[in-house]
């Protein structure tokens, strides 16, 4: 019920997403949904939530599994780029575009978005130092380049919304690999 509600916060955006046509991809009444959710905005944070639950949380296991930390993060940046060229993420990211929306308005949104960038950046500077100890790339800058590369992530989410070509993306994520 959730997922309905996500993607059409993530199509459209908070402001711009109507509490009518939310009721209509949840299939609820809009007394069915101030009954579940309290409101627009506690649905727009379960979203987030659920976003946060799903997509986040398997692109951190993505960079976490491989006992490469460089193979870690190729495999994040490959899925990345994937679902970026394949359209599944024409609208870029919930949270970045969340962010941008709400950041400066929302301090719960502002403050559930920081949390996860913080647990990216952590599963980014947990592979670097994998990558570092097995001679992958240099001990410096090593896992200080881990806000490097949730820019870079952050980055790439924004380039999403002008569809850009895979090769174009490639270029940008091999050059900046390529500077660890």
């Amino acid at each position: 019920m959730v997922d309905g509600a996500m993607h059409e916060f993530w199509r459209n955006g908070f402001n711009a997403t109507a509490v009518e046509r939310l009721c209509a991809v949840m299939e609820l009444s809009p007394g069915s949904l101030y009954g579940a959710f309290g409101g627009k905005r506690e649905l727009f944070i379960a979203a987030l939530d659920r976003y946060m639950d799903q997509i986040s949380s398997d692109a951190i296991r993505r960079i976490s599994a491989p006992a490469s930390g460089m193979e870690g993060i190729r495999a994040y940046f490959s899925n990345l780029i994937d679902a970026i060229a394949e359209g599944r993420r024409a609208r870029g990211c919930f949270l970045t575009n969340s962010l941008i929306e709400l950041g400066q308005s929302d301090p719960e949104v502002s403050s559930k978005i920081a949390t996860n960038l913080a647990r990216l950046d952590a599963a980014f500077a947990s592979a670097l130092t994998r990558a570092s100890v097995a001679g992958e790339i240099a001990l410096e800058p090593g896992a200080k380049s881990s806000a490097y590369l949730v820019c870079l992530v952050q980055g790439l989410n924004v380039l999403a919304n002008t569809k850009p070509n895979r090769s174009f993306l490639e270029n940008i994520v091999s050059s900046a690999l390529r500077a660890l």
